[in-house]
């Protein structure tokens, strides 16, 4: 007799984000025979990218996928400012009064082919509306599985609704529970798995692991540092993230000290609140000082996984700036671990941090990151390292596994 084998239609709902490669790993595993992907009307170009990615991956996977693009959250806040207009006396908008203005074939959609699934997953973050929807779900009865990551130490009604409701909730490690219960008085252990969004893909790494890529160091015997950054800012006081994007201490820290430092990002900025650039700002300073060694390189696509080889010339990648915030930032960096520390562990490049700030991996992470005081002490640190043992722990596979298991358990 055959062992018994269960196989899973699972469905996500939420962002993308980066690194879409992820999802080959939900792709790749036996016991998931469809995966039906509920995509945000602003990503559909990620979308399409991570259909490449199978094609050229795991074309054997490409069966399993289907992509759904919802108008979402447009249609929430097209809902939300009609009523509000409509509000002559300043009123407050109910959710109740959002919900029951949605379309019937919105509805429809939703009873009829998203809630008709084995698994359904929503997530990840409290800027990315996935914890309205999975509000809306609740409250037309429909059951859902949260994975969470990015929040603050602001209190939140969808978050609070989202986590509540959730037949379990992954979270990335055993700190979360205790940040909510300060947060909210909410107890989650009892249907709190673990596991990180940000996990990056074993397909990949596998497809990877035989590059063979020289470090710019071996040309010219110097560390080269890498700052992978969504944006960077020389306004510390930006009212999200604080000091988290304000580099410029740091990298002359280093440049001082006789690293190379290459910039990476997508956006350079006063701040996300005043978002202009112009010139003279503290970095085209900097590149005036050091313009042998600071450079700021074009953004790092890394959605294309090919481009993994550029990341692995580098020595060393920065994870944070240094740069403490408010309580309500601080709160969350303390238990945070950024997406970046997986790209670099993805690209064998050795993580890096001022310590101080995040103070979660400065606990746990001690053997897979070098924490300093300064530049200075760090060159000193570097020569007890070996690049060799800078490799993922875990991949998406492992968050695909737990996702999994929990189901059985607590769907």
């Amino acid at each position: 007799m055959k062992p018994y084998f269960k196989s899973y239609n699972v469905s996500r709902v939420g962002i993308i984000g980066a690194a879409p490669h992820r999802f080959l790993d939900v792709l790749s595993n036996e016991s998931v025979e469809k995966f039906n992907l509920y995509y945000f009307a602003n990503e559909k170009a990620t979308y399409q990218t991570l259909v490449k990615l199978v094609e050229k991956y795991l074309p054997e996977g490409k069966e399993k996928l289907t992509g759904f693009e919802l108008p979402w959250p447009d249609t929430y806040n097209s809902i939300l400012n009609e009523i509000s207009k409509s509000k002559s006396n300043g009123d407050s908008v109910t959710i109740s009064e959002i919900f029951s203005n949605f379309p019937n074939v919105f509805y429809k959609f939703i009873n009829e082919r998203m809630a008709c699934t084995d698994v359904l997953w929503v997530g990840d973050n409290d800027f990315d509306s996935s914890f309205i929807f999975a509000t809306l779900l609740n409250a037309l009865g429909i059951r859902y599985v949260l994975s969470l990551k990015e929040t603050r130490f602001v209190q939140s009604m969808f978050e609070f609704e989202a986590l509540k409701n959730a037949k379990f909730v992954i979270l990335p490690h055993e700190q979360y529970v205790d940040f909510f219960k300060k947060k909210y008085s909410m107890d989650l252990s009892r249907k709190a798995v673990f596991g990180d969004i940000d996990w990056r893909s074993k397909v990949a790494y596998e497809a990877l692991k035989d590059a063979n890529v020289q470090k710019l160091s071996a040309k010219d015997g110097k560390f080269h540092v890498v700052i992978l950054s969504g944006r960077v800012v020389w306004n510390k006081e930006e009212q999200r993230s604080q000091g988290r994007y304000y580099y410029v201490p740091i990298i002359e820290d280093l440049l001082n000290a006789g690293f190379v430092v290459h910039l990476h990002t997508k956006a350079l900025l006063e701040s996300l609140d005043n978002p202009v650039y112009y010139e003279p700002n503290p970095y085209t300073k900097l590149l005036f000082k050091f313009p042998n060694s600071f450079i700021i390189e074009k953004p790092l696509d890394l959605n294309d996984v090919e481009n993994y080889k550029l990341l692995m010339r580098y020595d060393l990648g920065l994870l944070n700036s240094g740069v403490s915030g408010k309580d309500e930032f601080n709160e969350f960096e303390k238990i945070n671990v950024p997406n970046r520390f997986y790209e670099y562990l993805h690209a064998n490049v050795i993580p890096i941090c001022p310590k101080g700030t995040l103070q979660y991996m400065e606990k746990k992470f001690t053997s897979d990151v070098l924490f300093f005081e300064n530049a200075r002490q760090l060159r000193t640190l570097l020569q007890s390292i070996r690049p060799q043992n800078c490799k993922p722990r875990y991949f998406f596979d492992d968050f695909v596994k737990t996702l999994l298991d929990a189901s059985e358990q607590y769907y």
